[in-house]
């Protein structure tokens, strides 16, 4: 059976869709190429986030103290829907989590996600591999961001980025607006601007990160997410049955598209049904 850092290997070489379709020899980079590859960092394995991030606990209501979340600078108008929500439907345990019916996490909620993850390093790309199926893809070819004209939010965004000696400098736009990044309906706007600077700091993998939002938040939010990597040999790459799709049957040999109560205009990305009890009103755009 082939060693973890053979497989990320074949990946490198073949590339990520290819890898996944069929087992193929690996292939040796070009002599020229290898400098390269020479002057990147060793992030091979299945590293594991410990710690908390965006904090699930900091939006529980504790009975001695009250709200113990250490919070975004929310503007006032989103603080006030984000207290209420808190109010409403966390504390009175109402919460529905979008990722729990199998909607994307999205990223940032992604730094933040239980799974192990797989850094796939290159000198013109990084990705990032989730072990729930997810991929980061985090050019360093020099490219920009698309135009505006190009540019449409997506659930993990548009990531470019550029090394500093052993640190990835990574900047990511073009993010879909009103997903929670975590179990209190934290969310932000469709101008949320993540930048990350990941690196090793010991055996630890740390991935600093700074949000800003110009609509949501009065400053820049910085948070931290650490990973060790875990004693586990191979990643547990694997996809999970979408509660969603159940919602498009075939129907004489076709598949149909059954929308129900999602053709009311909500204004969020998910079903009128739950979006009351998934994120605070009036902050899902």
């Amino acid at each position: 059976m082939p060693s973890s850092t053979d497989t990320l290997w074949r990946w490198t070489a073949l590339g990520f869709g290819a890898a996944l379709a069929c087992a193929a020899p690996a292939q040796a980079a070009p002599a020229a190429a290898m400098p390269a590859f020479a002057a990147l960092p060793d992030w091979t394995g299945v590293w594991q986030g410990t710690g908390t991030l965006f904090d699930q606990s900091r939006g529980v209501l504790s009975p001695e103290t009250g709200s113990s979340r250490d919070y975004p600078p929310y503007k006032p108008d989103w603080e006030a829907r984000y207290e209420a929500f808190l109010k409403d439907v966390v504390w009175a345990e109402r919460f529905v989590d979008p990722i729990t019916l199998c909607y994307p996490a999205g990223f940032p909620r992604l730094a933040s996600v239980p799974f192990g993850i797989n850094f796939v390093v290159r000198p013109e790309a990084t990705w990032i591999v989730y072990e729930r199926g997810a991929v980061r893809f985090i050019f360093t070819d020099g490219r920009p961001h698309p135009g505006e004209d190009d540019l449409w939010p997506t659930w993990e965004g548009h990531s470019i980025g550029h090394w500093e000696g052993d640190t990835l400098v990574v900047d990511t736009v073009g993010l879909r607006a009103g997903v929670p990044v975590d179990r209190t309906g934290l969310v932000f706007s469709d101008k949320l601007h993540v930048a990350e600077r990941i690196h090793k700091v010991g055996a630890q993998l740390v991935d600093e990160m700074t949000l800003t939002d110009p609509e949501a938040l009065t400053g820049p939010w910085k948070v931290t997410r650490r990973y060790n990597r875990s004693k586990e040999r191979f990643a547990a790459i694997g996809a999970i049955a979408c509660a969603e799709s159940q919602r498009n049957p075939i129907v004489d040999g076709k598949n149909t598209v059954t929308l129900g109560s999602e053709r009311a205009d909500t204004g969020s990305l998910y079903p009128a049904e739950i979006m009351p009890f998934a994120v605070p009103y009036g902050m899902k755009k």
